[in-house]
């Protein structure tokens, strides 16, 4: 059975009509809240990964608020592609608290209908899967939530790939768009290569970590051969290619 996947990630400001509006009405309120923030760029990529654990990827599409009309316009775009795979469940790292929270309010500003994977389930979670938020499934029912960082850190991604990845450096004032949308889009490499670590600990069939990033990275480095991060990325490629040689040969 093919296992198919919507990975999303989205880069979000806070608006400084919202939050002094906030401000205002509630000047108690230390911390600015996510209802404050605006969407200035989204990224999903499809993943796909079938009977015999072999990983296919889909196109890498990315939107940003320099080239739309607005950020009404901005989540339009980015439903409208989300709705082309409604079978496809949608992925994130702690997106129920955060993407799919600010996607919401901006699509209630824009008069729009949420696509069937940020809908309310109908019925059951088992019987009805719409999206996996990463971080909530790996902290289960225990009390402990892991950063994003730590999987990949032990999934043998090298330190140097995540320096940075906390904080774009996005202002209202001061946006470098090319940076941001390559940040964006690198955001859902790493999601999608803790999605397949997740996988692995829940026993999808033939499925192995270091041949699956493996995959992942060559499909990514096709797509964006010239990223900032392409360098750090080739290399990481490359070790992992020798890995699953050296444990090809060794089966033989």
């Amino acid at each position: 059975m093919l296992q198919k996947y919507l990975i999303l990630d989205t880069e979000s400001i806070f608006d400084p009509y919202l939050r002094e509006a906030y401000e205002c009405i509630d000047p108690a309120c230390e911390r600015a809240r996510i209802g404050c923030r605006s969407l200035v760029a989204i990224t999903m990529w499809t993943v796909e990964i079938d009977s015999l654990g072999r990983v296919s990827t889909g196109p890498l599409k990315s939107w940003t608020l320099e080239e739309s009309n607005g950020e009404g316009q901005l989540v339009a775009n980015a439903f409208t592609y989300m709705r082309q795979f409604a079978d496809h469940v949608l992925v994130t790292w702690g997106g129920l608290a955060m993407d799919c929270q600010v996607l919401q309010m901006a699509a209630i500003s824009a008069d729009l209908q949420l696509p069937r994977q940020l809908a309310e389930a109908q019925g059951p979670r088992w019987r009805d899967m719409r999206q996996v938020d990463l971080g909530l499934a790996m902290k289960g029912s225990g009390k402990t939530w892991h950063h994003l960082t730590e999987v990949l850190l032990r999934s043998g991604v090298p330190v140097a790939l995540l320096l940075g990845k906390a904080d774009p450096n996005v202002r209202p004032d001061r946006i470098d768009w090319t940076l941001l949308r390559q940040h964006c889009e690198t955001d859902v490499l790493l999601t999608a290569m803790a999605l397949i670590a997740w996988l692995r600990l829940q026993g999808t069939p033939f499925l192995r970590i270091p041949g699956a990033h493996l995959a992942l990275l060559e499909a990514f480095l096709r797509a964006r051969p010239a990223g900032f991060r392409a360098p750090l990325l080739r290399r990481l490629a490359d070790e992992l290619q020798q890995a699953v040689v050296g444990d090809f040969d060794k089966a033989a």
